[in-house]
């Protein structure tokens, strides 16, 4: 009954999280980094974060996809227009990068260690909705600095069911086997 009890809370906790997960709004970051993901608003949106001065750097996940569709030609479109110039000057770079494995947790610890690398203490990730407390719990293992984690203006149109089941399990997981 004990293992029944905590099996449901934890299910209605992974359940919240997917459902109606905290987002940040900070000041400024290191670097915003954007997970890969359909083709929503979440780059555009990275961009528009940055030229409001938020940071001068984006890291975008690329991963091997395979083939040649619209989505990661969009992709390489967006990684070759580098850098950008904001309105009032500044520079953005724009730099992609190949996930350690074309996962959640391969592209936390790829952007981990680059900005690690670099010196950043802290990051911004941008991703969907559904997806912002899973990603939020492996930056947090992997990352020293400060993590914050957003999702778009225009989200995406997966059901909330949807979310519900992938995420919920992917949740889990995060939870289970930590990504570093």
């Amino acid at each position: 009954m004990l293992v029944l009890g905590a099996v449901a809370v934890a299910g209605l906790s992974a359940a919240r999280a997917v459902l109606f997960p905290q987002v940040d709004s900070p000041d400024r970051v290191g670097a915003i980094v954007v997970v890969a993901g359909a083709a929503d608003d979440r780059y555009v949106y990275a961009r528009h974060l940055a030229e409001t001065g938020l940071s001068e750097r984006i890291f975008v996940s690329q991963p091997s996809r395979g083939g040649s569709d619209s989505y990661s030609a969009a992709i390489d479109a967006y990684c070759a227009n580098s850098p950008v110039v904001a309105r009032d000057g500044r520079r953005i770079h724009i730099e992609c990068f190949k996930p350690d494995v074309s996962t959640t947790e391969g592209e936390t610890t790829a952007a981990t260690r680059i900005a690690r690398e670099r010196g950043y203490d802290s990051l911004l990730v941008v991703t969907y909705w559904g997806h912002v407390s899973r990603v939020r719990m492996y930056f947090e293992q992997c990352f020293d600095g400060s993590v914050y984690v957003t999702d778009t203006p225009r989200p995406l149109s997966k059901s909330r069911k949807d979310a519900l089941l992938h995420e919920t399990g992917g949740y889990l997981k995060a939870f289970l086997k930590p990504a570093c």
